[in-house]
């Protein structure tokens, strides 16, 4: 692999490897006859494919006079297969709205959005300046300890947080798909659209969370203490929720397929006419409540009075 530090130092600003990653392999190359390329595809932080694109055809592709569509560069990289780019298109299609390719390859967990930015700014010079690239567990804790709450569109897959306290911190639109959450504190905070798809949130504390329009798919969140929290419009498809504590949490809208549900609940739990459960689960026995907006509430209201 021929230089070396230019192109690790591409894979670092893709998001596809960290720093640390880096001066490892180069310490592994050192003491061994093995290159860098090598030691980084043993350890199964890269595909040889991926790097074999940085090194031989990235410049190349920078300078063509025509672009091709954003899916050709990701699967030219190795980063996205036929089967992922068709199974997005058919997400694309399905969406009631009009969603971009690279939003959907990061809410279903299979880009991060930081190596998202990279092929945007470099191949199409579009520049998204809400989007940070990620971070280490260590510095958001100390971030976090010295005040710091926004961490908004933050790329945290696969992030260890477990046990840690972070009671109101902001991470909406961040990805933390694979995330070990575990006995972690995030009561009162904010996590709208974020990716938590297997996600591991056992025993975490989400008390008056926002977590509204977030993907949570097979996420585990048993014995998770969830009361107040705000799943609205959130997708939770066979997500573990066996023995969570639910008191007041609202579901208004979200997708409940597949998701283990107690079948009586001594507290009142909210959901509207465009929740999705299976079929054979009826909320209504299990004790769950109807929630009105507060648009309907006030037009009921009016109605009452005549007016």
């Amino acid at each position: 692999m021929t230089n070396n530090k230019s192109i690790g130092q591409l894979l670092i600003e893709a998001g596809l490897i960290s720093s640390s990653q880096i001066q490892l392999a180069e310490r592994e190359h050192q003491q061994s006859d093995l290159e860098i390329s090598e030691i980084l595809v043993a350890r199964g932080w890269l595909k040889q494919e991926t790097i074999d694109f940085f090194a031989q055809r990235w410049s190349e592709m920078l300078t063509a006079r025509s672009k091709k569509p954003l899916p050709f560069y990701f699967k030219e990289a190795g980063l996205l297969n036929v089967e992922q780019i068709n199974e997005i298109l058919k997400l694309q299609k399905q969406s009631a709205n009009k969603v971009r390719f690279h939003r959907l390859a990061v809410e279903e967990g299979y880009l991060n959005q930081s190596t998202v930015d990279f092929f945007l700014a470099h191949m199409f010079n579009v520049h998204d300046p809400k989007t940070t690239m990620g971070i280490p567990p260590h510095e958001l804790i100390r971030n976090y300890a010295r005040g710091k709450k926004e961490f908004s569109n933050i790329d945290l897959r696969s992030i260890s947080l477990m046990g840690a306290s972070l009671s109101g911190i902001i991470l909406d639109g961040s990805n933390l798909r694979s995330a070990n959450l575990s006995k972690a504190n995030l009561n009162g905070s904010n996590l709208i659209r974020v990716n938590l798809n297997l996600a591991n949130l056992t025993q975490t504390v989400l008390t008056e969370a926002n977590l509204s329009r977030s993907f949570l798919k097979q996420a585990n969140l048993q014995s998770a203490h969830l009361g107040k929290a705000n799943f609205s419009g959130a997708d939770l498809t066979g997500a573990n929720l066996q023995s969570a504590y639910l008191a007041k949490a609202n579901f208004s809208g979200a997708d409940l397929t597949g998701v283990n549900l107690p079948a009586n609940c001594p507290y009142e739990i909210y959901y509207d006419s465009s929740t999705i459960f299976e079929q054979n689960f009826n909320p209504t026995s299990a004790g769950w409540k109807i929630r009105v907006s507060a648009r309907k509430k006030r037009k009921n209201i009016l109605d009452d009075q005549g007016v």
